[in-house]
């Protein structure tokens, strides 16, 4: 009896024994494992800053119309605000990131009112000037408007509506024209001359410039290098200035194809 109750204890340890040892997984071992998706990560602002994209940018500028070192006899004249330049200009551009760098086609028409009747006339090869003298019951005035294609670089930053640049141009006469009104009571009589295409000022004028402003507006200057008319044809040395408002895109125009494409609202960067 003994050695059969030994017999029995050997018999069940030797179950137990088998029961605990781990199943054979060497046909799992050898299936090889499916590689993990990888998802590509999005494009971060950080990353699209990094391309190059065209895009383009349209302002519409209104400004006093000021002449520096003006003549004594005219200074008088040119001191109202209602010397004004107008200017509209469409610029394509590269931008990279925030920056931009980009070139165009602009008009320009700058107008400058005399608040006296001054009389502008070509004399030889000179320009003249005088002021007429009328009775004191004929209100006069007369102003010289002058129109240029306008071929503007601008070098600039667009960043969540905030807008910084500075800008160079250069600018083609196309007309010129010297209105003169005359007012007694009822009667008024205006006069307009053309004075050979340019009133002898200079052809093509360049200048430089700089603009401020945040959500479609801003502030801006510009400074003709050249002087109105050339050496001995007209007053010396006279050269405009302009300081006034613009009006401008506020989103880039990349951002808003991206928006249109993708159907979400972009941020401007």
């Amino acid at each position: 009896m003994p050695a059969t109750c030994r017999a029995l204890g050997i018999a069940l340890l030797l179950a137990l024994s088998w029961a605990q040892e781990k199943p054979d997984t060497s046909a799992q071992e050898d299936r090889p494992e499916p590689a993990p998706l990888v998802e590509e990560p999005p494009l971060t602002p950080e990353k699209a800053k990094r391309t190059l994209r065209s895009g383009h940018q349209a302002y519409t500028e209104i400004a006093y119309n000021h002449w520096l070192n003006a003549p004594d006899s005219l200074r008088g004249s040119l001191e109202g605000l209602g010397s004004i330049k107008l200017n509209f200009s469409w610029l394509p551009h590269l931008r990279l990131g925030a920056l931009y760098l980009g070139t165009g086609l602009g008009l320009t028409i700058r107008e400058t009112r005399f608040e006296e009747p001054v009389n502008l006339y070509r004399s030889g090869e000179a320009l003249s000037y005088t002021l007429d003298s009328l009775p004191a019951s004929v209100q006069a005035k007369s102003k010289l408007q002058l129109g240029y294609l306008r071929l503007p670089i601008e070098l600039g930053l667009l960043y969540k509506k905030f807008h910084l640049a500075v800008f160079g141009y250069g600018e083609y006469l196309l007309w010129a024209k010297h209105k003169r009104k005359y007012r007694e009571g009822d009667d008024l009589a205006r006069l307009v001359f053309y004075g050979n295409r340019t009133f002898l000022t200079t052809p093509f004028q360049y200048g430089v410039g700089a603009r401020l402003g945040y959500r479609g507006i801003g502030i801006f200057a510009s400074y003709n290098l050249t002087t109105l008319w050339e050496k001995g044809k007209g007053p010396a040395d006279v050269r405009p200035l302009q300081v006034g408002l613009y009006f401008f895109d506020p989103t880039p125009s990349t951002s808003k194809g991206k928006r249109r494409k993708a159907g979400f609202t972009a941020t401007a960067f």
